[in-house]
């Protein structure tokens, strides 16, 4: 009986961990002097099922005694339904059946109310609260964390979780320090709820939320958890040096806290509860580390430390930090000097990252298959070769900052040097390695239609989510050959949009000039509600037409190329040698003997190759005697036909760099059929006259 309760137990931890929102994600601080324009952060949101649209929220007016809801955090489509911020989450904007309509009604469940303020301010939101229009911008990383809470509407006595909560920093504070008051406040006032309270160690590992908060002059990391009550919450804030940036991925990153300082905000209850529970001794001398007090071990740290790693080795290549560390990423400080200023494209690139180049490259080794494709599917029990998800928790592959199952990703900007009514957020969704960011301006009366519809249950070529995601897919199949044509429109879009925006920026600098009140000008909205909507539209239709270029380009182990001449020409991708070895390609051993021939799959016209060995007959006459003691031509087959090979590029980039082209086990000696027939050669290669390549 024991025995099958316990076979019980765990089919149902295996059903409960496969079905659990996977919503781990990176969130990256930039300081004041460390950003080109100024203070910067990003998050991508990487959730397999969450959804993915983004809504604008407008400035509002609210008559005194109003009460705000507080909606219960939910990641999945529709993730928030209410006919009072905005179209996105409007019931009239919901796609899917009868039943699905029914299922989702017309609105969120409500945890609780709060009263509301006279004036809330114009936000953009979507899975959380992104960024308003003074300019205050807000990034997310769930963290594992030693407490958890249920919602109200689930049986617990919580009402508030860090979408809200920063929704609502947003839509009433113009400071990142007031925000982070805000929401620990809020946090304390009215009870934190996890974002998910199932149970167990899932609920430990969602527990806590890290935040990243800037403004036009600071930047700030915020993390928060339950109390030991359910009833309140923990917090603390930690701001960044001006010339500094840090990295949230899952994990705590705020170290000692510094009482007294400036620098530092938190709750008031931080250092009675860890005394309570034995996690610090007021009396060791020693300040409280907030991330070893109250967030536990993770059972795969490297999945949070690399990418604090990563960010680290970029931004300031010339402080040498570990790749390998323990499991509270201990050689790490909680924010490093950056060795010049980035940019926000720089940071789009950071986000589409896959560690390459270093000794973690995904784009490198078996996992990776003969193209270098970097994505690693996430894990799930496999029934048919007794794996349950607790057997494959015993391992792990790296985890990027850029992911396959990113909702969506931005990057915003903070600029002291442009008024409120340029506040600037670089959005995309899916993948950011495969996506483009779009200029949209909180200003903006709507943003592009694309944008804010869509769901997963449906394919939908007018909606930016899919665009991307279809044109992601099918690139990934012949990743390093095809992909360049996906970095390529990444390059052209925001070279073309970063010009564009200083273009319209400059005309709403000199509107500015004349008109006091720029943040209330109907023609300077006007126009950069049009931008925003020609720019999004602009990335939307790009991705949409790069698809069909990508499949006539790449399909079938065929890289076509010469689309505009007479003749296209088929290039072969084949694979690299590596990958023949392990996979057993050269275990078929050819036949041998003195009237056995060799010939490549696709023959041409006799009278061609009777040419071009006219033409080439001086070659052929040097290498005959060689032809009679090696083997057979193959100047004569029984069809008629001879035979040729088709240029390959399995170990040649698209830009046409090249390496090795072994097709047999032996580096010292390689063949290669050509249009003069069997030749013994050396490893060096050149292009005939009939764009094949040759050996010579």
């Amino acid at each position: 009986m024991d025995a099958a309760l316990d076979t019980a137990k765990k089919v149902v931890d295996d059903v409960k961990l496969s079905l659990a929102e996977t919503d781990r994600c990176t969130a990256i601080a930039v300081g004041k002097r460390a950003g080109t324009q100024g203070p910067m952060t990003t998050h991508t949101a990487d959730c397999a099922d969450c959804d993915f649209r983004i809504n604008k929220v407008p400035a509002r007016d609210h008559e005194e005694g109003a009460m705000r809801p507080l909606y219960l955090y939910k990641g999945p489509y529709p993730a928030t339904i209410t006919s009072d911020r905005g179209v996105t989450w409007h019931p009239d904007n919901l796609e899917g059946n009868k039943d699905q309509l029914a299922a989702w009604g017309k609105e969120s469940v409500i945890t609780g109310y709060i009263p509301e303020v006279k004036h809330t301010y114009a936000i953009f939101e979507a899975g959380y609260g992104i960024m308003n229009e003074h300019q205050v911008a807000i990034g997310e990383s769930t963290c594992a964390a030693r407490f958890w809470a249920a919602p109200t509407s689930a049986g617990g006595k919580a009402m508030i979780e860090t979408r809200e909560m920063s929704k609502i920093a947003l839509e009433r504070t113009t400071s990142a320090r007031d925000a982070v008051k805000l929401m620990g406040h809020l946090a304390t006032t009215y009870g934190f709820y996890a974002a998910d309270w199932s149970g167990g160690d899932l609920s430990l590992g969602e527990g806590g939320e890290g935040l990243t908060v800037i403004d036009k002059n600071e930047a700030w990391v915020f993390h928060v958890l339950a109390d030991d009550t359910g009833t309140s919450a923990v917090w603390a804030a930690q701001r960044l040096e001006e010339n500094h940036v840090a990295v949230i991925a899952n994990q705590f990153v705020i170290r000692d806290i510094i009482v007294g300082s400036p620098d530092f905000e938190y709750s008031d209850n931080i250092f009675d509860i860890a005394t309570r529970h034995n996690l610090w001794d007021p009396n060791s001398g020693l300040p409280l580390d907030f991330l070893k007090t109250y967030a536990p071990p993770r059972a795969h740290s490297p999945y949070a430390t690399r990418r604090v790693w990563r960010v680290f080795n970029i931004v300031a290549p010339s402080v040498v930090l570990p790749g390998n560390t323990d499991p509270y990423g201990d050689d790490y400080p909680f924010s490093i000097k950056v060795d010049r200023a980035i940019t926000p494209q720089e940071l789009m690139n950071i986000n589409r990252d896959h560690y390459e180049g270093t000794e973690f490259d995904l784009t490198q080794g078996i996992a990776a298959g003969p193209y270098g494709e970097p994505n690693r599917w996430d894990m799930a029990p496999q029934p048919k070769d007794n794996l349950t998800f607790i057997d494959v928790l015993q391992g792990s592959y790296e985890r990027a900052i850029s992911l396959f199952r990113t909702s969506y990703s931005f990057v915003a900007v903070s600029r002291e040097t442009v008024p409120d009514v340029l506040s600037l957020l670089w959005f995309s969704q899916y993948a950011p390695s495969s996506s483009s960011y779009a200029p949209f301006y909180v200003s903006a009366d709507k943003l592009p239609e694309a944008y804010t519809k869509g769901n997963l249950f449906k394919y939908d070529s007018s909606v930016s989510f899919w665009n991307f995601l279809a044109a992601g897919n099918w690139a990934s199949r012949f990743y390093k050959h095809s992909m360049q044509e996906v970095f390529a429109l990444q390059r052209r879009i925001e070279q073309d949009t970063a010009a564009a925006v200083a273009v319209t920026e400059n005309t709403v600098m000199q509107m500015a000039t004349t008109n006091r009140n720029i943040g209330t000008s109907k023609a300077a909205i006007d126009m950069i509600t049009q931008f925003t909507e020609t720019q999004g539209n602009m990335i939307v239709k790009s991705w949409r037409d790069l698809l069909p270029q990508l499949i006539t380009k790449f399909h079938d182990g065929y890289h076509a190329i010469d689309l505009d001449q007479p003749r296209i020409k088929m290039t072969k991708l084949f694979y690299p040698k590596w990958w023949l070895d392990l996979t057993g390609y050269f275990l078929n051993k050819p036949n041998t003997g003195p009237d056995t021939i060799m010939f490549a799959s696709q023959p041409i016209s006799g009278s061609f190759l009777f040419f071009s060995v006219l033409l080439t007959g001086c070659v052929s006459m040097l290498v005959g005697m060689h032809f009679g003691a090696s083997g057979k031509s193959i100047l004569g087959s029984k069809s008629g036909h001879h035979a040729y090979e088709m240029i390959n590029t399995s170990d040649s980039d698209v830009s046409g760099s090249s390496g090795s082209s072994s097709s047999s086990p032996s580096a010292s000696s390689k063949y290669s059929i050509s249009n003069i027939g069997f030749i013994e050669s050396s490893n060096s290669k050149k292009k005939d006259t009939n764009g094949y390549n040759a050996i010579a």
